[in-house]
């Protein structure tokens, strides 16, 4: 199961790019979050409900081996924009709008790589699959949200770690795990669902 697999994606996208700023804070005060009796059709119904939205704003930061920090905005259907230290860079499609140096290079990318940030959990998962504990309700930029671990077989033995806020929509995903036999871990916070001043341009 191929849980985050965004993290690969941008670390790829990162290595031509560059790094990103830290994230700003994120938005108003919520009502509490109500207890789910199955919690992992809790997070499963989160993650449906998370494909579907029309835009979003993610802030990813991975510490291990290498430190990344990267901003991605995405708009339905395909258009993704990533902010980064040598500036804004676009993905629209399949097309890869790489800009340097006042230039701007158009990099194909293999159809679909960048849709897996539209589900935090693969589209085919089932909740039979996964392993899901509830861990009480945690404040994630000052709001409140419910707390989850998932497990899944194919995953990480930690798997990972799973906020869903009083909307029903994931606001953090945490992973742990290792790679090239050093420890990482890596941090997604998602915020301004569906936002209509989002909006991203051909550059």
């Amino acid at each position: 199961m191929r849980l985050l697999p965004a993290v690969a994606v941008l670390s790829l996208l990162l290595s031509a790019c560059g790094q990103a700023p830290a994230p700003a804070a994120h938005a108003a005060a919520t009502p509490p979050v109500p207890v789910a009796s199955d919690p992992a059709q809790a997070v499963l119904a989160a993650s449906q409900r998370f494909g579907q939205l029309r835009s979003f704003h993610a802030s990813l930061h991975m510490q291990g081996p290498r430190t990344l920090d990267a901003r991605m905005e995405f708009v339905a259907p395909d258009r993704y924009r990533l902010q980064t230290d040598e500036g804004v860079q676009t993905i629209i499609g399949d097309t890869f709008f790489l800009q340097r140096a006042g230039e701007v290079r158009q990099v194909p990318v293999p159809p679909g790589l960048l849709a897996q940030w539209r589900s935090p959990l693969p589209a085919d998962a089932t909740a039979a699959e996964l392993q899901v504990e509830a861990l009480g309700e945690e404040r994630v930029d000052g709001q409140p949200a419910r707390r989850y671990r998932v497990r899944h077989a194919s995953a990480a033995p930690d798997g990972m770690l799973y906020w869903i806020n009083a909307a029903g929509l994931p606001v953090r995903i945490e992973r742990q795990g290792q790679t090239q036999g050093k420890a990482f871990k890596v941090t997604v916070d998602y915020s301004r669902f569906d936002d209509p001043t989002l909006q991203i341009a051909v550059p």
